[in-house]
């Protein structure tokens, strides 16, 4: 079983990316879309349901984004033999850096974070909404910072998504090729198949 992680500040390029690795027929999820797995918590840990409309600094300083570990380890063994790509982030996301065999950073500058803000069109409305843009503005150098100290792999994100991912795949393959051959009796992963993360329970 093996897992990698890309991480990066909303606007980023996470959902594109998991995208762009799934049309691949990689198994990739963008772990915001997983409602088990990705939670807001409050300052104990414990799941929160509902959200104000316009979450203002003391709501954002009392609350986090957290996955649970338990949900992680199930979409992990669920895609063996291939490698899960988890496209997104957490608060406790160092706390569980030792399930991913790599870690990307999708850098990105605060201009470029605004504009891709500004510009989206789904149902996410962080940094338009309460003091959401300001606490992402703070966020983004912070977040950054931490993850590429603690070993994460940087890429610039201004990129356009398909070279992103082939800079993703690259590094991938050459570190998988280095395990393989240093364990002579490994053998490749099987061939992609088919993969619905929505089926584990």
């Amino acid at each position: 079983m093996s897992a990698v992680q890309i991480a990066g500040c909303s606007g980023a390029g996470k959902t594109t990316i998991a995208a762009v690795l799934a049309c691949r027929g990689l198994a990739a999820i963008d772990a915001d879309d997983d409602p088990l797995l990705a939670r807001t918590v409050d300052a104990a840990g414990n799941v929160v349901e509902d959200e104000p409309e316009e979450p203002d600094f003391a709501w954002l300083s009392r609350h986090g984004w957290a996955w649970d570990p338990a949900r992680l380890d199930a979409l992990i063994r669920a895609a063996a033999p291939a490698t899960l790509y988890v496209c997104g982030g957490a608060d406790n996301q160092l706390e569980l850096a030792g399930r991913f065999t790599q870690v990307f950073l999708l850098e990105i500058d605060e201009p470029t974070m605004l504009a891709r803000l500004d510009a989206r069109r789904d149902y996410h409305d962080w940094g338009r909404i309460g003091d959401t843009r300001e606490y992402l503005r703070r966020k983004l150098p912070v977040l950054q910072d931490r993850l590429r100290a603690s070993g994460a792999i940087p890429l610039d994100a201004r990129q356009p998504p398909g070279q992103v991912a082939d800079a993703i795949l690259s590094h991938t393959l050459t570190s998988s090729a280095a395990s393989r051959a240093t364990k002579p009796g490994n053998q490749p992963g099987g061939p992609a198949r088919p993969w619905k993360p929505s089926s584990i329970t």
